[in-house]
């Protein structure tokens, strides 16, 4: 059975999906003690695959070359926010990096991702038909979306949430990097976006 679990850590959400005997982790905001007691209230073993990076500022990612120890699982972030990960002084040389619409297989689900800049220039969003859900970080949370700077970030950020709202069912569940879910239709401030350029 799929499932999708919430660890939250210092005003920080990352998401365990486990699927089979497979699993990833979406962000790496909490200590590996955290995280390896969610695990062990899951199952004995599973495969651990990836760790898949909203965006590259040091709340989401702070532990995760922790994680990386812990595990064999490969790590990515979009190529656009590598550069976040150097200035934080996480080590890069064994992160991957991905682009919207890479796919992921985690046991029977699949991840798409979908490039959602704004909040960082490599913020993306993982979607999944399976679960029904799409992992958001800091760009879509329950009644806004995550801080901006400036114009051009302001219109890049409108752009990823018309691209959201427009491509993914309005029934499904918003995991958020802060905060508590939602679901897309429950979002009706996002239908107000195609008035504004």
């Amino acid at each position: 059975m799929d499932k999708i679990f919430k660890i939250s850590f210092n005003g920080v959400n990352s998401y365990l999906i486990n699927s089979r005997d497979e699993a990833c982790l979406v962000d790496a905001s909490m200590p590996v003690s955290i995280l390896m007691e969610t695990i062990s209230g899951i199952r004995d073993y599973f495969k651990f695959k990836y760790i898949l990076l909203t965006h590259g500022h040091l709340n989401h990612v702070r532990y995760v070359s922790e994680v990386r120890s812990l595990s064999n699982g490969k790590t990515y972030i979009h190529v656009d926010d590598r550069p976040l990960l150097r200035e934080e002084g996480i080590g890069i040389d064994d992160v991957y990096t991905l682009r919207g619409f890479d796919k992921f297989k985690v046991g029977d689900i699949e991840i798409i991702v979908y490039h959602t800049p704004g909040h960082t220039d490599g913020s993306v969003c993982f979607y999944s038909r399976e679960l029904n859900a799409i992992f958001t970080g800091d760009t879509l949370m329950k009644g806004g979306f995550g801080k901006i700077r400036g114009p051009h970030s302001m219109s890049r950020m409108l752009k990823s949430l018309k691209t959201i709202s427009r491509l993914i069912p309005p029934d499904t569940t918003v995991y958020p990097g802060h905060g508590f879910e939602t679901r897309l239709e429950d979002e009706a401030w996002l239908d107000g976006l195609d008035m504004l350029s």
